[in-house]
């Protein structure tokens, strides 16, 4: 039996009055890739934010490889081995693609698997090591994709949670994406993201939670997922969707 990596229980988040998360409950095992999928507006975003320590839950509790972190630091759950990749990359753009991911790897965990960290990601990412001294706003949309995941690998993690990966690619990027993510998965670190493309996540992860509104409404493996008549309404275009 694989290990629960990260358990989240009866998770309320809230910004000001308005209500963003209402008693989630969710797992991610070990080795597995696990999407989240649903409409804008969701919590999809919310919930990875308040697994990576960005936003504080008002109910709930986040356990994180056997210890409670629902109240830890960022920079804690980052040492731990937790670690986000944002919505829309945040990169510093001024800087090399090389000292980005040296951002990556900031803290002592980190900086003890530098060089092999480093080696890893060129190896999954080629194109960065071709351009690891050119500036990282001069990268294409997909490139700088690629250097916010191997930052994130940087980081020497057990869980990756990457937040619309696809956000902005061409389809043959997006699909391009989601062949690293495979293959970040099957060198051993598991992935649980956040998704548009929900045809594309389903098709790559072993299992999927289906959000609306804050809450979870669905769950099950991706095959399951994309043969349910209700998420095929939903999120394909067909009406009369019950979700």
């Amino acid at each position: 039996m694989a290990n629960l990596l990260l358990e989240i229980n009866n998770l309320s988040v809230a910004y000001g009055d308005i209500r963003a998360l209402m008693d989630v409950s969710m797992e991610v095992y070990e080795g597995e890739i696990v999407a989240l999928v649903g409409s804008n507006g969701a919590g999809k975003s919310t919930l990875l934010k308040t697994a990576a320590g960005l936003l504080r839950p008002q109910a709930g509790q986040i356990w994180f490889d056997g210890h409670d972190i629902s109240h830890m630091s960022t920079k804690h759950r980052v040492d731990r081995g937790i670690v986000l990749v944002p919505e829309g990359r945040r990169l510093f753009q001024t800087l090399t693609v090389l000292e980005n991911l040296k951002l990556g790897a900031y803290l002592p965990r980190a900086r003890a698997n530098y060089a092999e960290s480093l080696e890893r990601v060129f190896d999954l990412f080629p194109v960065l090591k071709e351009r690891a001294n050119g500036k990282a706003g001069l990268l294409s949309g997909g490139e700088q994709q690629m250097l916010a995941i191997g930052r994130a690998v940087m980081a020497h993690p057990k869980l990756v949670m990457i937040d619309e990966a696809s956000l902005g690619l061409s389809p043959i990027l997006t699909r391009r994406i989601f062949d690293l993510i495979v293959a970040l998965n099957q060198q051993g670190t598991t992935v649980l993201m956040v998704e548009q493309n929900i045809h594309m996540a389903l098709n790559v992860c072993h299992r999927a939670y289906v959000m609306k509104t804050g809450h979870i409404v669905l769950s099950g493996t991706g095959e399951e997922l994309l043969a349910n008549v209700d998420v095929r309404k939903a999120y394909v275009g067909e009406r009369g969707s019950k979700l």
